[in-house]
């Protein structure tokens, strides 16, 4: 009997891929990049690196974790709440550090599909890899549109104006969305965030802006302003 080796070992080499999902190939949904995983940081609503505050009326559905050892405090939990677990300066909370630092690392490596020259609002977005050298600002609607993941790849701040938002259709969900920032990310009052913010220093949400993903900060504070929900997805 004869054997096709070439095609025996195509067969063999389709096995990893599938049992390693996204660690190694990407979002399984559907087209788009390949991502790394989250690992433990994918229970967090909230992680920071040096503080957590909140004013009241806000609403964590999620863990929040604070990290380093040395990071001060979080505050205003109550009157504020979290449906999840607190973790400050814990093992927990530092292994999720270290795993968003693997994640950050990984998104910040990916090869960009299309750099982004203009604000996005107003704009219609497929599934893909886009970039700006500098910062990444959204005035107005965003539509992702499709199955699949969506990076964005902030050179420097992440900028949302008051009442700006992220629409998803056509199968788009909040946790294939991923927004690496190079330092800070501002959501503004009122404004409709959705996916991962994976962000070098801090993350803030204006009073009444809400966020369907994570608030994700390595090295500095999350700061929620007062009737802000926030949505691990």
């Amino acid at each position: 009997m004869f054997i096709d080796l070439r095609r025996t070992t195509r067969l063999v080499l389709v096995v990893p891929c599938a049992a390693l999902l996204l660690a190694a190939c990407g979002d399984s949904s559907g087209p788009g990049p390949g991502v790394p995983s989250l690992g433990t940081t994918s229970t967090y609503a909230i992680l920071a690196g040096s503080a957590i505050s909140c004013v009241t009326g806000a609403t964590v559905n999620g863990d929040i974790g604070l990290s380093p050892s040395g990071a001060s405090s979080t505050t205003g939990f109550p009157p504020c709440t979290i449906t999840g677990t607190r973790h400050a300066a814990d093992g927990a909370a530092a292994a999720a550090q270290l795993d968003l630092t693997t994640a950050y690392n990984g998104l910040k490596g990916l090869a960009c599909g299309t750099t982004i020259s203009a604000d996005l609002g107003g704009t219609t977005l497929a599934p893909g890899v886009y970039c700006s050298a500098s910062g990444i600002n959204l005035t107005g609607a965003l539509t992702l549109s499709g199955t699949g993941t969506y990076v964005f790849q902030a050179g420097s701040a992440l900028t949302i104006a008051t009442s700006g938002s992220v629409v998803l259709a056509n199968g788009a969900e909040a946790k294939n969305v991923y927004w690496q920032v190079g330092s800070s990310a501002t959501l503004g009052t009122g404004s409709a965030m959705q996916g991962n913010i994976l962000a070098l220093t801090s993350i803030t949400l204006g009073s009444t802006a809400n966020l369907v993903g994570r608030a994700l900060a390595r090295n500095g504070a999350v700061s929620l302003g007062g009737t802000n929900t926030i949505t691990q997805p």
